[in-house]
């Protein structure tokens, strides 16, 4: 039986997705070029006249060096590849998307590539030649990756423009575009050379690079320029597919490095990789410069590519597609919430560079296969081919190793533990250095045995040390071990070890484990590392930092490993929050020089602005200025409003310019100008320098937003909701809901919401909204707006939305003082929730199929009506698959649009529905335009008919049981309204299936719940659809297939069809690649359960209201309780302030109440104390002292009657726990000195 997973049913109020839109990045807010269109040569010579291209080109300016990587063949996970086979990839490919590419951004949802380890080159697809981001160049640097930036020429002959930029190029001074490159931190230029000319401007564009090379050759070691082999020596186009003398020149001798060679996607023959590495080595040329290409969009080569590659010291080149990379492409697989998105995208690529295990380690048997998908298990990864590099091996003295585990984005911003908003950000440049090998799990230091069920590791975003995410590591093993960091670092007497992280809950010993360079395998002194000893006090709400100063046992030796060590691990799952290495301390930088502030746009979610400032350096002329230089580590980001205390930490950046989003601000007060700033971090992390700020500057003209919202997502007749716009700045409107009959039942009027509890009958009323709506301008219209069933409300015997009303503490509604130990009793009632409906399945982007033969249709233009109950959990902003006939498994491109296909559009609410001709391609299209709209949260009926006549078909829409609006149509003509005329269709393919919600190639699948499917085999009429719309009737005439989801599907995850007589069976569906493009078996997978249709008979779906409880420290049992009332009881083991937090949930949404406070004398039971510096506790027969700060301590502990039983002299590093051993119970005393002075001392009993 498959599992029943409740997942939230909105209801009530539909929500505008204009609310939940970020702030994000546009277009005007950074200039790339000096003037629109500007190409390398042009933006070169302005630089070269002007010394600078814009005003906003520090947003384009490395500001990080590039690291040197190193070797070391004893911490390789694959000891057998050397500087000779070990592959090098360059992922040719573009970066986030193509709007914004890797600039500063307010998205949470941005690309944040990390494994960085296995790229050696990143070719930036989408940043135009000689333009790159430099956050991207700043985070590949960090890792020792070369970034390069792409002329993507078209196919064929060149045209006017891009003739003339390549002739431009090849006249450039080579010294102007060195110095260019170089200044800006650029590490090469691509071309996407598949041109042919008859002019030798191949030749002199090459010439020029070989210049440039020797230029750079000293300044910059992964300086790399790519060359697509298509273009050969002379301006012809090849398909050699092999480094021969069509490529010679190009590829160019040791003496006169042009390029590196992308070879096209037929490279797979033995002769032709063999030829290829052999006269790489005759012209003096490491073999491992030319790039094995793969069209990761395309799937080629499509035969014998990798298991054949295996053989060659080729290297490995990615590619694919134009604007955005297959990666980040369709990550939405498992689903469209943004956090949802971000962790697929990170399986994806976890997968496709370290294999399907996740670990470098155990990867599976190498396979031609090219996939990229989520799970993507049977891939054998990157990891076979190369080994993860590493850079960390510079001289501490100059700089420290610290990692917060940020990937560079995230749902709010986090420093040093503490939240300083809770705006989304995306700033890639700030990703700190990540655990190399990710994730080598295995039960030796160094081993390659990996248990079959042990620990894991993932990225999450649910907390961060510092930024918006962090590691977090779960499950349970005897004996395991997560290796972090390949370094090379050569340690001194007195540096400083620090490791923090957050115990959420499990329990066994963790260590921390360091080896030495020529003993990789022997952990040092493994137990002064103790990170976490079994059965110690959980506090998962502060992170705990342990620190380590480097005594005889290290001094002097090249650190090569940092890893984890976990033993009898119960359910343990941890966060962890920085690993660094730190010697001395770091100078204090000087204030940042202030150039510019600019606040771009205001509007109800804050101000956007920019700002731009210098350091103060001592470069002269096109040297560049590093952070290192000016001993930054990188950047703060202040805002504050006129008159606010204290300013808001907007962010980070590495780059000497910032983006700010949502700076937030208080409308209530009289001045709304603000001021932003920024202060200069030190290289350890723990100095600032002041603030340098921009004056007070005026907010722009106000944008207001014209949506509307909803107070309440389940509403039930006659209950109390609020409805109104969502910008508090609106001006007043007049506000009307009518029923279904189109009879007004509330309104309002002159004002910016109401409230009401009018509405007494289960069903849809629309809203209508006379009231100012304005445009891009900014100028302002009185229009009408109606919101089509704006509200739904739905019967009490569907349940509802829990409501807590009451909670208690020991029948108290207020603070209660308890002993340590001593149970509370916490008590809530609440108001009915519990109910039953009917049962819908969860899409969540899999789609919903039946195949066309089985339910009568043996070609396209047959009459036919399809009728379904739909909700949408989200809907992406571009296009969603809607309802299409094809054959998955026929050819590219029929097997992506089919006989007919349909897709919404809702940025202009749209429904797109096109039938084709016949099956080939460039036939005629009937395309017709709908005006709907559809919202996350809210139940619509579908209706679609297929009109059939003498010469042909057309389709019919109905939405809720009416006539959609037909909105214009293009066949035989173009014009508004409902098309005229018929098509006539022979498109048809005896495998074609059904298809609902799907997806489609740049086409999303639905994120929703269905009910009460239904087909027909002829087409109903108007009053025929509005009566099916709420009919439960199985027996209906001409009515084919029903599937009301009342009962399980089969074995096989199948739907049968609940008409008698009929065995239709239908699925949801994933697809399971084929050999060619876009070709796949539908395959069935298990259906998620959920609330149905409320507007329809049904039972099989319970609405039940569960009680969670959350304390910190606590421990709860005797739990129970419903949608009205419930207990629990919960003890605390040591003294203390403690809140509790009961939640009640339902399939609907949750409700949460805090109880303040519970106090806990800590006179009695087993004690814990704590100051600043010293928190003591007991753990069965153990105490155990926690100590912030470093020092010689000395620890006391007598017993009741005054007699000293133990005494210990230690020297703690900060963060560090003592264990004092008690052998008896009893009353104690513990008294903890520090340097002589007595900080405290505290009663315990061990009991």
């Amino acid at each position: 039986m498959a599992s029943k997973k409740l997942q939230l049913l909105m209801l009530g109020c539909l929500v505008s997705p204009a609310i939940l839109q970020a702030q994000s990045l546009k277009k005007e807010y950074i200039r790339w070029h000096n003037s629109e269109g500007d190409k390398l040569s042009a933006t070169v010579n302005v630089w070269n006249d002007h010394g600078k291209v814009t005003d906003d080109d520090n947003f384009f300016i490395s500001r990080v060096k590039p690291k040197t990587r190193f070797r070391n063949q004893n911490t390789q996970v694959r000891t057998e590849l050397t500087a000779e086979n070990d592959k090098r990839l360059v992922a040719w490919i573009p970066f986030n998307n193509p709007e914004t590419n890797a600039l500063p951004d307010g998205v949470f949802d941005s690309e944040v590539f990390s494994l960085w380890s296995y790229v050696s080159h990143w070719g930036d697809w989408t940043a135009p030649l000689g333009r790159i981001p430099a956050a991207l160049m700043d985070v590949a640097h960090k890792n020792g990756v070369a970034v390069s930036s792409a002329g993507t020429v078209p196919f064929g002959g060149l045209n006017d423009d891009w003739n003339r930029e390549l002739r431009n190029i090849g006249l450039l001074d080579g010294n102007k575009l060195a110095n260019f490159l170089y200044y800006f931190g650029q590490d090469g230029l691509g071309y996407n050379s598949e041109w042919r000319e008859y002019g030798s401007i191949t030749e002199r564009l090459r010439n020029k690079h070989i210049e440039v090379n020797k230029l750079l050759k000293d300044k910059n070691p992964i300086f790399e320029n790519m060359w697509y082999g298509l273009t050969g020596d002379n301006g012809r186009l090849s398909y050699t597919n092999t480094l021969d003398n069509t490529f010679a020149k190009t590829f160019g001798d040791n003496e006169n490095k042009a390029f590196s060679l992308f070879l096209n996607y037929e490279w797979n023959h033995p002769q032709r990789l063999a030829t290829s590495v052999d006269n790489a080595k005759k012209m003096g040329r490491d073999p491992l410069y030319l790039y094995a290409g793969v069209n990761m969009q395309g799937g080629e080569p499509r035969t014998s590519s990798w298991s054949l590659l295996k053989n060659y010291n080729v290297s490995i080149g990615l590619w694919g597609a134009h604007s955005k990379n297959m990666f980040w492409e369709s990550r939405n697989e498992k689903g469209s919430s943004e956090e949802t998105m971000q962790r697929s995208y990170m399986l994806r690529t976890e997968r496709y560079f370290t294999g399907g295990t996740r670990n470098p380690a155990n990867t599976p048997e190498v396979t031609n296969a090219m996939k990229y998908n989520v799970d993507n298990k049977e891939w054998h990864g990157m990891s076979t081919w190369m080994t993860a590099k590493s850079t960390l091996s510079w001289d501490l003295t100059n700089e420290p190793f610290i990692s917060y585990f940020n990937l560079g984005n995230g749902k709010f911003f986090n420093w040093k533990g503490e939240r300083k908003n809770n705006n989304p950000w995306y700033n890639i440049g700030v990703q700190d250095y990540l655990p190399t090998w990710r994730w080598w799990f295995s039960s030796e230091l160094l081993g390659r045995s990996v248990p079959e069920s042990g620990l894991d590791a993932e990225f999450t975003w649910d907390d961060a040390y510092v930024g918006g995410s962090c590691v977090r590591v779960f499950g349970s093993n005897a004996n395991e071990y997560l290796h972090l960091f390949k370094t090379e670092y050569n340690l001194k007497e007195g540096d400083v070890i620090t490791f923090r992280y957050k115990h959420l809950s499990g329990s066994g010993d963790v260590k921390l484990v360091l080896t030495a360079k020529g003993s990789e395998k022997q952990a040092i002194n493994e137990s002064a590392f103790e990170l976490i000893k079994n059965g110690q006090e959980i506090d998962d709400e502060r992170w705990i930092e342990k620190s380590f100063i480097v005594g005889s046992e290290l001094a002097g030796k090249d650190l090569a490993l940092i890893a984890l060590h976990f033993e009898n691990t119960n359910n343990i799952n941890m966060y962890l929050g920085e690993c660094s290495i730190v010697r001395g301390t770091a100078t204090t930088p000087q204030k940042p020089n202030f150039l510019s502030a600019k606040l771009l746009s205001f509007n109800k979610a804050g101000v956007d602005g920019k700002l731009i400032f210098e350091m103060i350096n001592k470069k002269s002329g096109n040297e560049p200025c590093y952070n290192s230089d000016v001993n930054v580590s990188l950047f703060k980001l202040w805002a504050q409003q006129e008159g606010a205390k204290e300013p808001t930490l907007m962010g980070i950046t590495t780059s000497w310019a910032g983006m700010f989003y949502s700076i937030p601000l208080d409308l209530t007060t009289s001045s709304t100008k603000v001021r932003l700033g920024v202060s200069a971090v030190s290289l350890d992390m723990k100095h600032d320098s002041e603030i340098e700020w921009s004056v007070y500057m005026t907010t722009p003209a106000y944008t207001y937003n014209d949506a509307v919202h909803c107070s309440k997502n389940i509403i039930k007749p006659g209950e109390e909701f609020k409805v109104g716009y969502v910008d508090p700045r609106h001006s007043e409107a007049d506000w009307v809901l009518k029923n279904d009959k189109g009879q007004t039942v509330a309104s309002s009027t002159g004002t910016k919401e109401f409230t009401t509890s009018a509405l007494k009958e289960v069903g849809n009323y629309d809203l209508v909204v006379t009231g100012d709506v304005h445009n891009e301008a900014g100028e302002k219209e009185r229009k009408e707006r109606t919101f089509k069933a704006f509200v739904q409300i739905t019967g009490n015997e569907t349940g509802a939305l829990p409501q807590i009303q009451s909670l208690t503490a020991n029948g108290s509604d207020s603070r209660i003082d308890v002993q340590a130990n001593q149970a509370v009793t916490m008590a809530y009632t609440g108001r009915p929730a519990n109910g039953k409906l009917s049962r819908g399945v969860n899409l969540k982007e899999k789609g919903f199929v039946f195949k066309a033969s089985e339910v009568g249709l043996s070609s396209n233009k047959q009459a036919w009506t399809m009728s379904f109950w739909i909700k949408f959990n989200s809907i992406p902003t571009g296009g969603v698959q809607f309802l299409d006939m094809r054959d998955q498994y026929t050819k590219w491109p029929q097997n992506n649009w089919g006989c007919f296909w349909s897709s919404y559009y809702p940025a202009d609410k749209t429904l797109n529905f096109t039938i084709r001709e016949n099956r080939n391609g460039g036939t005629p299209e009937q395309k017709q335009n709908w005006s709907v709209e559809f919202e996350p949260g809210v139940w619509s009926h579908v209706t679609i008919t297929m009109e059939k006549a003498s010469n042909g078909v057309k389709e019919h829409l109905y939405i809720n049981g009416k006539p959609a609006t037909p909105k214009s149509y293009d066949y035989l003509g173009k014009g508004p309204g409902l098309v005229k005329d018929y098509i006539n269709t022979t498109a048809w393919w005896d495998n074609n299936h059904f298809m609902l919600g799907f997806g489609r190639h740049q086409i999303a699948a639905i994120d929703g719940v269905i009910d009460d499917v239904k087909f027909f085999d002829k087409q109903l009429n108007d009053t025929e659809v509005e009566a099916n719309m709420l009919s439960n009737d199985k027996n209906a005439a001409n009515l084919k297939a029903f599937w009301n989801f009342e009962d399980n599907a089969d074995a096989e995850h199948k739907f049968a069809s609940v008409v008698a007589g009929t065995n239709v069976k239908s699925y949801r569906s994933g697809v399971e690649a084929g050999a060619g493009e876009g070709q796949g078996a539908l395959v069935p997978v298990e259906p998620i359960y959920e609330a149905g249709s409320p507007f329809i008979s049904g039972t099989a779906f319970s609405v039940e209201t569960k009680a969670s409880w959350k304390t910190r420290k606590g421990s709860f049992t005797e739990i129970t309780g419903n949608d009205l009332q419930g207990s629990a009881k919960v003890t605390y083991p040591t003294g203390g302030d403690y809140t509790v937090t009961l939640t009640l949930e339902n399939s609907y949404g949750k409700d949460q109440r805090t109880f303040q406070v519970i106090h806990i004398d800590a006179t009695t039971g087993i004690n814990e104390t704590s100051t600043e510096e010293v928190k003591a506790y007991t753990v069965n027969d153990d105490i155990l002292v926690d100590c912030a700060q470093a020092g010689a301590y000395t620890f006391e502990v007598y017993s009741i009657d005054g007699m000293q039983v133990l005494r210990n002299n230690v020297n703690v590093a900060t963060g560090n726990t003592v264990r004092l051993h008690l052998a008896n119970s009893g009353v104690y005393i513990l008294k903890v000195k520090k340097e002589g002075k007595t900080l405290r001392t505290v009663k315990l009993i061990r009991k």
